[in-house]
């Protein structure tokens, strides 16, 4: 569990193989990915990098709670429910585009949403169906 949500199976058994980053090795991600840039790109189009979190994870609600006045004027809020969305990740330094597990529609798989910037503004936009598919797009293990 992270911040009362169930973590998916995919997810644990990346972390409990080593293959998810831990607190002690994540920043080694910025110098050595663990995704290949077009498996980046077949998930998110003109992102460049990933940066996976550690766990425990936090809920979107949490990381509001920190910076409120960014997520209030970019975070798409109306689109989704913070409580309910676990940030699992983002796409690099300065990229301020979360990846989060939705809990909403699916809390024992939840989709896998990004937050996606364009001329109109940002929005969350299905990177995934599920973990699952997620860990595949970016051949994680």
């Amino acid at each position: 569990m992270s911040d009362g949500l169930a973590v998916p199976p995919g997810l644990s058994s990346l972390i409990e193989s080593g293959l998810w980053p831990t607190i002690d090795s994540a920043h080694a991600q910025n110098l050595r990915p663990l995704a290949a840039l077009e498996d980046i790109d077949r998930l998110a189009p003109s992102e460049t990098s990933l940066f996976l979190y550690p766990p425990p994870f936090q809920t979107l609600a949490s990381k509001i709670r920190k910076s409120r006045r960014f997520w209030a004027e970019y975070g798409a809020l109306d689109e989704i429910d913070p409580e309910l969305a676990l940030v699992i990740g983002d796409f690099g330094l300065g990229s301020d585009a979360a990846i989060v597990l939705d809990y909403r529609r699916n809390p024992s798989e939840p989709p896998v949403l990004r937050l996606a910037w364009g001329h109109d503004g940002s929005h969350w936009v299905e990177a995934a169906s599920d973990f699952g598919e997620f860990a595949r797009l970016l051949r994680l293990g």
